[in-house]
């Protein structure tokens, strides 16, 4: 009998949530990390949690995106203290918390680029994030 559509789509979010569960209690026990190419910590907050699993305008990402996020996750402590150069840097600006009418204020991005994995060596951008004259916190991962 084949499987529905239906059914393919339950086993993805079942997948989903149980992948959330698991890389939520790895993200909460890191803390932070030293970075060397930025000489400084990196923080991991429920700020930086929140973008895997929400777009930057609060939006939910879909299934699929989540799960590639929470994938390439476990990679981002190799790739920020392994970088080798600031892959690139971007001044932008951010509402200082989710509320729709926040204060927008000045920050950067810094891109760090780095070749992880022994069985598959894959290469992985992570995304750190600097709001004002705040703490370097992790925002993003994605394969480069």
């Amino acid at each position: 009998m084949p499987i529905s559509k239906s059914q393919v789509n339950q086993g993805s979010i079942d997948y989903c949530k149980t992948l959330i569960t698991s890389t939520r209690q790895i993200y909460d026990s890191i803390g932070s990390i030293y970075c060397p190419i930025l000489n400084e910590k990196v923080i991991f907050n429920a700020r930086g949690f929140h973008h895997l699993l929400y777009g930057h305008d609060g939006t939910p990402r879909n299934v699929s995106e989540k799960i590639y996020k929470l994938i390439l996750f476990p990679l981002a402590i190799p790739t920020i203290k392994n970088a080798t150069f600031i892959n690139e840097e971007r001044d932008i600006e951010m509402r200082i918390n989710r509320k729709k009418n926040a204060l927008l204020k000045k920050g950067k991005t810094y891109a760090l680029t780095a070749t992880v994995g022994r069985k598959k060596p894959v290469t992985v951008r992570v995304i750190i994030l600097k709001i004002g004259v705040g703490k370097l916190m992790f925002w993003s991962i994605m394969k480069n």
